[in-house]
């Protein structure tokens, strides 16, 4: 009978030791899976799902390709969202929410013409909101008026300081009846404007209200053609401070040169004259039956001033050598004006000249 039970009891221990022991199923954690314990690679722990919740890594993102463009001036921190996501925008500012990763290819196809849109009415407590640009640069609908936030506190009168790159409660918001104008020109980015009154049209570069019904306008650095409150076919110089002169209506005037503020003679194509200030003066009286491309000959010995030519080297020798690129103002610095040319020598538009260190170049 005794050595029925130990016979027994030998049994049930060999059948304890062939069966898995708790805790001794284990992943490459150390976690315990038959304890129900799995690895948290954010909190990098082991956890119980229904116990602790185990949060996706929140790391830097990109913006989804089919996010809509960032036209507010603010600077927005980097968007932060589970690792496998992205951000897609909300609106047109800093606004976002976390969605999944889309990895198709994104085509644009051509943006629809603008349509003309009525300037809205604003109160003191209310901002006007503009149209959402999506991922392909295309604007859809016209301008509207929001008042749902609380009035404005930093309500600002004609021709004092608006918007710019702060939060939207901190900025200066132009009073009833004015619009905030970013007349700093296409060079300088996020800069503050200025309150001035409702422009019935559009407005060109340097915030200038373009007058009704012209076809040819001058911004004051160069001549577009009007079309469809769009400025088209532009010159190209390359101007790095606003210009002295309003933009102006050509439509009843010649086109004049562009003058270089620190060319002595200038000649016309036919003709030379002397130039004071950017103004021509006295000329000569030849009659010519052609005329070549107009160009100045002679430049001050004074010093160079910002945008004037401090460099150029004509191959053919049709403009005379200009070696001044240790002369230009502080703040400036000898460069190439216009980057998107490329060649072996610096004539006409390819001259070096005094820019701003700051000018984006």
């Amino acid at each position: 009978m005794k050595l029925l039970k130990t016979l027994t009891l030998l049994t049930i221990f060999n059948q304890i030791e062939a069966q898995d022991i708790p805790g001794s199923q284990q992943d490459s954690h150390n976690c315990v899976l038959d304890g129900g314990y799995q690895w948290c690679e954010s909190t990098q722990t082991c956890f119980r799902s229904w116990e602790t919740p185990c949060y996706k890594q929140i790391t830097a993102v990109d913006f989804c390709p089919t996010s809509n463009v960032q036209t507010c001036r603010m600077a927005c921190t980097e968007p932060q969202c589970p690792s496998e996501q992205c951000a897609m925008r909300v609106g047109n500012c800093c606004e976002y929410t976390c969605m999944a990763a889309d990895t198709s290819e994104v085509t644009c196809p051509p943006c629809p013409p603008p349509t003309p849109c009525p300037m809205p009415a604003v109160s003191s407590n209310c901002h006007i909101v503009q149209p959402v640009t999506d991922h392909c640069g295309c604007i859809s609908g016209c301008p509207t008026v929001d008042c749902s936030s609380s009035p404005l506190h930093n309500v600002v009168g004609e021709g004092e300081t608006c918007g710019g790159m702060m939060p939207y409660n901190m900025i200066g918001h132009c009073d009833e009846g004015l619009e905030c104008v970013y007349n700093m020109g296409p060079m300088i980015a996020d800069a503050p404007g200025t309150c001035m009154q409702m422009c019935p049209t559009f407005r060109d570069s340097w915030g200038n209200c373009v007058d009704e019904g012209c076809n040819s306008w001058n911004d004051g650095c160069n001549i577009c053609d009007v079309n469809d409150n769009t400025l088209e076919n532009c010159s190209e110089n390359v101007c790095y401070m606003k210009p002295s002169q309003p933009g102006q209506c050509m439509d009843n005037h010649m086109s004049e040169p562009f003058i270089p503020q620190d060319c002595l003679t200038w000649y016309d194509g036919c003709n030379s004259c002397s130039v004071n200030d950017g103004l021509l003066e006295a000329c000569t009286m030849m009659y010519c039956f052609t005329t070549n491309d107009p160009r100045c000959t002679q430049y001050l010995s004074s010093d160079l001033t910002q945008g004037d030519i401090c460099y150029r080297f004509c191959e053919d020798g049709s403009q005379s050598m200009v070696d001044r690129s240790e002369d230009c103002p502080k703040g400036t610095e000898c460069m190439p004006s216009n980057l998107d040319m490329v060649s072996y020598d610096s004539c006409d538009d390819r001259a070096f000249r005094c820019i701003p260190t700051n000018s984006g170049h």
